[in-house]
């Protein structure tokens, strides 16, 4: 077990909101601290920027003639609540490898924190990626630049959220998060080092849970998408669990399971002050950025041999019908934990090892 660094993220105050406060006095973030509330600005699809919170000295800059919007960042030491501060940008991904993020410092020295935040060859719509500052970096201020050239007018919004730090404790080693948000999500060490997050691929196999891929790549889901999964092996239960962007809030995401319907995938829940959450051209509010489904399908279901799956989209009467994708798409299965004799090729991790054993095979049964 490991005690690794956990940061928790401000949230976002009323001033996210499309009617900017006229006054201090007006300003929700006084009701938690200014020097703790967060600073937004609109692109899209109009300028607006927020009251500059407390922990701001000197408000941001947007040059559309080089692309890029500048946001000053003053010394930790300036504002003793904040430890860390984390970057939400939300954009038109259009497969170009989306808006790059740097850090400039007094004497000009500039150093790249993500070289895109987008997707590269693929188009999504649009997206969202939350970055955390590294605080080497920040200790000692500087300016936060983002550029998106040739492609400034797909930049929709941005924030910038104060973070205190605190102590999470991980059972296993599977796992590396690093930041909570208000809606209580953890975010991994890969979504929020800048870089673009790697698809799972492989299959696994974690005690008597075997973790099987799907489909890791990145794919449109338009109407529905079947898998056909051979199983060996008897399952006492399940979990489908997969990344999607582009779903609608009031859309589902249907789960068929050899010609029966077992439910719709549960997301987490959200905040109404996201900074992920944007309007849509006929200004009703969606969610960009990529959210990870999953629902638990009962033993019942499932036979031994060739099973199929298939995610049915249920889209909105309402919606613009915009693109929808998903990723890392697995199915977690858990058979029973008695010994087969028949299969020695999987034996048991070492019982001090408690690292996921890579399998040779799709589904198989767990001794």
């Amino acid at each position: 077990m490991t005690i690794p660094t956990k940061i928790l993220l401000a949230p976002l105050a009323a001033v996210f909101l499309a009617a900017w406060p006229c006054s201090a006095a007006d300003d929700a973030s006084l009701a938690t601290g200014r020097n703790f509330a967060p600073f937004v600005l609109f692109l899209q699809p109009s300028l607006q920027m927020s009251p500059m919170p407390g922990w701001m000295e000197s408000p941001a800059v947007v040059r559309e003639e080089t692309a890029t919007v500048e946001i000053p960042i003053p010394a930790l030491w300036v504002s003793p609540t904040a430890e860390f501060y984390a970057l939400t940008v939300v954009f038109d991904d259009c497969g170009d490898g989306g808006p790059a993020v740097e850090w400039r410092t007094a004497d000009g020295t500039t150093r790249t924190i993500s070289q895109g935040l987008g997707e590269s060859g693929t188009g999504l719509g649009m997206n969202a990626r939350t970055v955390l500052l590294p605080q080497d970096l920040t200790q000692e201020g500087g300016v936060l630049v983002v550029s998106y050239y040739a492609k400034f007018e797909g930049l929709v919004s941005m924030a910038v959220r104060p973070a205190r730090q605190d102590l999470l404790a991980v059972l296993g080693g599977g796992n590396n998060p690093v930041m909570v948000d208000e809606a209580l999500r953890v975010f991994e060490l890969g979504e929020v080092d800048g870089r673009r997050p790697t698809p799972i691929g492989g299959d696994v196999r974690r005690g008597a849970v075997v973790e099987a891929e799907l489909s890791a790549p990145l794919q449109e889901l338009d109407g529905e998408l079947e898998f056909v999964i051979p199983i060996a092996g008897t399952v006492e239960g399940s979990i489908i669990r997969i990344d999607v962007l582009g779903l609608d809030p009031e859309a589902r995401l249907e789960a068929r399971v050899n010609s029966v319907t077992v439910g719709s995938l549960s997301f987490p829940p959200f905040r109404l002050d996201d900074p992920a959450l944007v309007q849509d051209p006929l200004a009703r509010l969606v969610l960009a950025g990529w959210r990870t489904g999953s629902i638990f399908v009962p033993a019942r279901f499932w036979l031994s041999g060739d099973n199929s799956l298939v995610l049915v989209l249920k889209r909105s009467e309402v919606e613009t019908g915009v693109p929808v994708f998903i990723k890392n798409a697995g199915l977690h299965l858990r058979f029973g934990t008695g010994v087969d004799a028949t299969r020695p090729d999987l034996p048991l991790p070492p019982a001090s090892d408690a690292d996921a054993a890579p399998l040779p095979e799709i589904v198989t049964a767990v001794p």
